[in-house]
């Protein structure tokens, strides 16, 4: 524990101390096409093709998702680093969204991730311990050294948990992201990979990711100029979660919820 978070978590091959096996995390497989054990996330099951998540960064459109019937996605995103952990009633509106049949993932994303949390990080743990409570899942980034004390928290109340990793200026090499994947099911259901994707070869290296061993389930796409192909791609290759906005893209090359939903809806399973 006394490490920087960076070397601490990136690449450990052993599981959290407390965990033989994380609540609904799948068997490792070998991938050619990646596949998974099915993931209880809520109310839906997890299973061959992706989920669409819908990201929701304005408080009003929280509302409205609370009180209305529109459906543009399978699983809400709330990023309340965006809207603001001070949003009255956001906990009930979540609950609500929840009620309609569509689980919520809450992300307090910091700064230097990508996100508008500029209070401490540990500051964030009391959101994610009433999160974790209420709700259907959590987004940590591999990199906080809160990611531990999350990950126990999931581990207790029994809920999925989604490791990030965001690279904004390149895609890693392969050995780099295979560390990664690595590091971060060592605390997580489902590792999240996302970078920065400029060229053909960036988006051919983030195929790779898939073609290894995992014992959690995984989530993978590019930001940038190729991103978007990424966000239909990688489904078929195995992605569980594919991300788009409900109301403001909030990553370069993010797409509408809207139009994934469209593309990929033959895709999952029921």
């Amino acid at each position: 524990m006394g490490r920087p978070a960076s070397a601490q978590n990136s690449a450990q091959p052993c599981r959290a101390p407390w965990r033989n096996r994380f609540p609904s995390a799948a068997d490792g497989v070998t991938m050619g096409v990646m596949t998974h054990a099915p993931i209880r996330f809520g109310n839906i099951m997890l299973g061959p093709g992706a989920r669409v998540v819908g990201t929701v960064s304005q408080a009003a459109t929280l509302a409205q998702l609370a009180t209305g019937t529109e459906r543009n996605c399978d699983i809400v995103e709330i990023r309340l680093d965006l809207i603001g952990s001070d949003t009255p009633h956001w906990i009930e509106q979540a609950k609500a969204i929840e009620g309609r049949g569509m689980p919520v993932i809450v992300t307090i994303r910091l700064v230097e991730e990508g996100g508008q949390w500029r209070q401490a990080d540990a500051s964030r743990l009391p959101l994610f311990e009433s999160a974790l409570r209420q709700l259907t899942a959590a987004d940590i980034e591999l990199r906080s050294p809160l990611v531990e004390k999350v990950s126990k928290l999931a581990y207790q109340r029994r809920r999925p948990l989604i490791v990030s990793y965001h690279d904004f200026k390149k895609t890693p090499s392969r050995d780099e992201l295979k560390k990664v994947m690595m590091g971060a099911a060592n605390y997580g259901t489902i590792v999240k990979i996302v970078t920065q994707t400029n060229t053909e070869a960036d988006v051919a290296t983030l195929r790779t990711v898939f073609q290894g061993t995992c014992t959690a389930a995984l989530c993978v796409m590019g930001m940038g100029p190729l991103g978007p192909q990424t966000r239909t791609e990688f489904p078929k290759l195995g992605s569980c979660l594919t991300y788009g906005y409900l109301d403001a893209p909030v990553a370069p090359g993010q797409v509408a919820a809207r139009d994934l939903m469209q593309e990929l809806g033959g895709q999952h399973a029921g």
